[in-house]
């Protein structure tokens, strides 16, 4: 198997635009609604052919390595930290939806610095990996379609949850 370290980037709207969405407490732009309270910003969420819902998800630190990632095709995942943050986000552009042997390139996996104050949704098709906390213990709102959910108790081949070994394994380089 081969090795990459992957160097860890800050979160932005503009380098995380080709994996979604980021969720900013001070994007830089106007007051969407300046009246208490007053709304910063905002991002799409959307699901296909089911019920949308959110999950509370727990993590603990571990190994910053990984060499699977996962994507879904009829959601797009939002993901709002709740305790222990920072903690690092890892993403690859979305493949050929029609193709399940289709793989994102080891030179396209990134990683992301996510601050406790900042959420993102990603868009269908985009491969992630797991979230890596920095701290001992790190919780977040999952916003997802429950099929998928269900799904990913016994992922199928061709579900929605789609888990792909990629071949590389991946170090993660604060």
């Amino acid at each position: 198997m081969k090795s990459k370290i992957i160097k860890v980037q800050t979160l932005t709207k503009e380098a995380f635009a080709p994996f979604g969405h980021v969720l900013m407490l001070n994007p830089g732009q106007p007051l969407i609604k300046p009246d208490p309270p007053q709304f910063t910003d905002r991002m799409p969420f959307s699901v296909d052919d089911g019920e949308a819902e959110f999950v509370y998800a727990l993590l603990e630190r571990r190994e910053f390595k990984f060499s699977s990632m996962e994507r879904h095709l009829k959601v797009t995942q939002g993901f709002f930290p709740l305790y222990g943050g920072p903690a690092i986000i890892t993403v690859a552009p979305a493949t050929d939806a029609n193709d399940l042997e289709s793989l994102p390139s080891a030179n396209s996996v990134k990683a992301f610095l996510l601050e406790s104050y900042t959420a993102f949704v990603i868009n269908r098709g985009v491969w992630h990996g797991m979230i890596f906390p920095l701290e001992e213990n790190f919780g977040y709102i999952l916003a997802t379609r429950q099929q998928t959910t269900d799904e990913s108790l016994s992922p199928l081949y061709d579900g929605d949850v789609q888990i792909r070994n990629l071949e590389t394994t991946f170090e993660i380089m604060l």
